[in-house]
């Protein structure tokens, strides 16, 4: 599959890469050798501008089973799945599959050729007491590299359980990592919830939809029994929130909006989320509604207040420190202050740090000797490259931050 470098990266292959890599607890550099590739190789497969050859996809899911990459109980399915995220021409081998899974005793041709250094098994997600909350993640992220932000978390934590807020907005540019930062909310916040729900807007369900797929957790068997209007599943909603506890997490609320000089408008056929906002928040209940969104909803803006029940709450980049971590995590060298230049340039930006220092590794070819990050003019085109893959990552539904660098886009909701 012939591919453009900046405009149809495989944003989705690309972040399964990196997961499956970083719960393996190895390098792209560790990685590249094991699979006997250049580290340039494993790069682009992050980038999500190229995919692994078969055999390669192959010795990487081998390296994976044995590092416990893949969820406990869960490894068929996810190796299922990655298979197809990587566009294979050949189907997956239903046999080396079996073999590989234990169905069978391991054949030796599947890991002679590896040299695997033991990597530490990822420990067992704890089961839940029966008295535990319901959690129902839906199509939640894995963060599995999460960078600062130990005050944001601190005040959702303090406006959701000790304040009871009703409505919680997260709001702020693409890539400045709110849906990290909510999902990281979500794993610390479970246990003061009865049920947790989370559901990605990206896609732009009709909030038809959207009611039906939580009152299908929340409340089964009246949704069997109403009938299905929108005002009867809304009312439905609104019972639930109040006779128990629930977090309900809409990601990607920017989906809905218009663009325009009316910042924060729903699309048209999208004006019943109108009503749901408003519902939810103005309605006494005993739960919340957690948001993220590049720009706050019109609907909420009226209602929010530091003493109202409704809340938001704005994100920046992240401190120097945790953007430190972060580029040392990518293997980005360089002085510290070639480095402290580089997070000013891009804001402190977590996805617009991680796209250029991905760029730069796909240039230099490996972090082993520091890079010089400035002083040389070509060195400027890795930026607006890195600028016009955020661009993509934009266009394709991903939550990419636009020219992030550029001084005269500086003020832009991404």
């Amino acid at each position: 599959m012939k591919r453009s470098l900046y405009r149809e990266r495989d944003y989705a292959f690309g972040q399964l890469m990196l997961t499956i890599r970083t719960h393996m607890g190895l390098t792209q550099a560790s990685l590249a050798q094991r699979l006997r590739v250049s580290r340039r190789a494993v790069s682009t497969w992050e980038l999500g501008s190229n995919y692994p050859a078969s055999a390669h996809l192959k010795e990487l899911i081998v390296l994976g089973m044995r590092a416990s990459a893949f969820t406990a109980g869960h490894e068929e399915e996810e190796i299922r799945a990655f298979w197809r995220a990587a566009q294979q021409k050949m189907l997956l081998d239903e046999q080396w599959l079996s073999t590989l899974l234990g169905r069978s005793p391991p054949s030796r041709s599947l890991v002679a050729r590896l040299s695997v250094v033991p990597v530490p098994a990822q420990p067992a997600v704890p089961v839940r007491e029966a008295l535990g909350p319901r959690v129902e993640w839906g199509d939640a992220l894995d963060v599995h590299s999460f960078y600062g932000r130990e005050q944001e978390l601190a005040t959702l934590s303090r406006w959701m359980v000790q304040e009871r807020c009703r409505v919680v907005s997260v709001v702020g540019l693409g890539g400045i990592g709110k849906s990290a930062l909510v999902i990281s909310a979500m794993h610390q916040l479970a246990d003061h919830f009865q049920v947790v729900i989370f559901r990605s807007l990206r896609d732009a369900p009709s909030c038809d939809a959207l009611l039906e797929g939580c009152l299908q957790v929340l409340a089964p068997e009246s949704l069997a029994q109403a009938p299905q209007s929108l005002e009867r599943r809304l009312s439905l909603l609104l019972e639930e929130l109040r006779s128990r506890r629930v977090l309900l997490v809409l990601d990607n609320l920017e989906s809905l909006l218009s663009e325009g000089e009316v910042l924060g408008r729903l699309r048209p056929g999208f004006e019943a989320y109108g009503r749901l906002l408003r519902q939810v928040a103005q309605t006494a209940h005993q739960s919340c509604l957690l948001l993220t969104s590049r720009e706050k909803p019109a609907e909420l803006r009226a209602l929010e207040g530091s003493r109202t029940p409704v809340r938001a709450l704005r994100l920046a980049g992240l401190e120097a420190a945790a953007c430190e971590y972060l580029l040392t995590e990518h293997e980005v060298m360089g002085s510290p202050e070639e480095r402290a230049r580089l997070v000013q340039a891009y804001s402190g930006n977590p996805l617009a740090l991680r796209i250029v220092a991905e760029t730069i590794a796909d240039l230099f070819g490996g972090g082993d000797q520091p890079v010089p990050l400035w002083g040389h003019d070509h060195l400027w085109q890795h930026h607006r490259a890195a600028r016009r893959a955020m661009g993509a990552a934009l266009a394709s539904g991903a939550d990419g931050a636009v020219l992030a660098g550029d001084p005269a886009r500086a003020g832009d909701s991404g």
